[in-house]
């Protein structure tokens, strides 16, 4: 047992030496190495295309708009009879000044008629 012990501590003081001469080594020489698994590449897949139905849309009707309508007024003033007087008025001054032209169209042609 005794030997295995010693050639135990023999070995891992021989590891260590070696550990740190390729430490101290590639510490100097710049160079590097690594571990990796050879694999080839990514590979990306498209998934399958899904048909579905697009979901139920649902629409709830509006709900119903109940206005009342604004008053109505009316003027008192504007009577049926008060607005007929008015037209009649306004139709005896259009004849009035339609008799004033044709009598001044009766003067101008008397006037002309005589110098001739």
């Amino acid at each position: 047992m005794i030997l295995s012990r010693a050639v135990f501590k023999l070995a891992a003081a021989g590891l260590v030496a070696a550990g740190a001469l390729t430490v101290a080594a590639t510490a100097n020489a710049g160079t590097s190495w690594s571990v990796g698994i050879n694999v080839p590449g990514v590979v990306v897949s498209e998934p399958a295309p899904a048909y579905t139905y697009p979901a139920p849309t649902y629409y709830q009707a509006p709900r119903p708009v109940y206005s009342v309508p604004p008053p109505v007024y009316y003027d008192p003033a504007a009577r049926w009879e008060e607005r007929r007087a008015e037209r009649w008025e306004e139709r005896r001054a259009e004849r009035r000044e339609w008799r004033r032209r044709q009598w001044e169209r009766e003067q101008y042609r008397r006037y002309y008629e005589d110098r001739d």
